[in-house]
């Protein structure tokens, strides 16, 4: 089944109040962060919560794919499983191995921490950069490379210099915020501290395969659209530009996650000499 032919147009105002709506449920279910005792959080309350916020995304993610772009079932299924896995490593795992770790190595306090305000915003910029560079790879080897234009239909070739210049624009985008994040992981230290911290504890394999199997669904998906008889790019560069604004929608949701956690149960810090 191709893509529907008018997939660029803009989405709809009950498209928006949906995502809105979501983003809504998503930080009520942070702020009230069942509060327990222990020097950090139950991994049953990360699995709560990050359920709630995993869960109520993707099923806005879901119906702007359905609604707005037409998409099969199969296909949004497949994108919405990767963002799901995504989710999961972002509220659940990747948390938890954080204070798994940090129940034995104090974090090093300099210039803030993963928890505060500035280090979480610090870390979730960097840490974006490089999920939209794996995303951007993803879609690229799942497009094979190029987007197909020899086989878009003629009648739509007015649509060719706009879409060429969006997927320019978003490979320049993706490269900056990359570029910007290995910078911000070789000199700050919170984005650094935290991303050695999840990789070296008991979740590290787990997070790993997650997300490696979330990017090859991701391929996947863009691969069957690029095989579809008609390749409509306007499909392709929405659903491009929808993923990559979903997540950051994660990464700022994390920001104020990450935040709630510190104030419940405050990371072992120490101040290095």
């Amino acid at each position: 089944m191709p893509p529907r032919p008018d997939a660029r147009r803009r989405l709809s105002r009950s498209a928006w109040l949906t995502l809105g709506a979501a983003t809504a449920v998503a930080l009520v279910a942070i702020a009230v962060f069942p509060r327990s005792g222990g020097d950090a959080p139950p991994l049953a309350s990360l699995a709560l919560i990050g359920a709630v916020v995993t869960g109520v995304t993707t099923a806005a993610l879901s119906l702007l794919l359905r609604r707005a772009l037409g998409l099969p079932v199969r296909v949004v299924a497949s994108f919405a499983i990767a963002f799901v896995l995504i989710g999961v490593v972002k509220f659940v795992l990747a948390p938890f191995g954080l204070y798994e770790v940090n129940a034995v190595r104090a974090i090093e306090a300099v210039a803030g921490t993963v928890t505060d305000p500035i280090g979480a915003t610090i870390t979730a910029a960097a840490v974006f950069g490089l999920y939209a560079l794996g995303y951007w790879l993803a879609f690229r080897v799942g497009a094979g490379g190029d987007i197909p234009l020899r086989r878009v239909d003629r009648r739509r070739s007015r649509s060719r210099p706009s879409a060429a210049v969006l997927i320019v624009g978003a490979l320049i985008a993706i490269f900056a915020l990359s570029f910007v994040g290995l910078i911000a992981l070789l000199l700050l230290n919170a984005p650094r501290q935290y991303l050695d911290f999840v990789f070296s504890s008991g979740a590290g394999l787990l997070v790993t395969a997650a997300l490696l199997v979330a990017a090859i669904l991701i391929g996947s998906v863009f691969r069957r659209l690029e095989r579809s008889d008609v390749v409509e790019l306007g499909t392709l560069v929405t659903l491009f530009w929808l993923g990559l604004g979903f997540l950051a929608l994660f990464h700022v949701l994390w920001i104020v996650y990450v935040i709630t956690l510190g104030s419940i149960w405050p990371l072992k810090t120490v101040v290095p000499k």
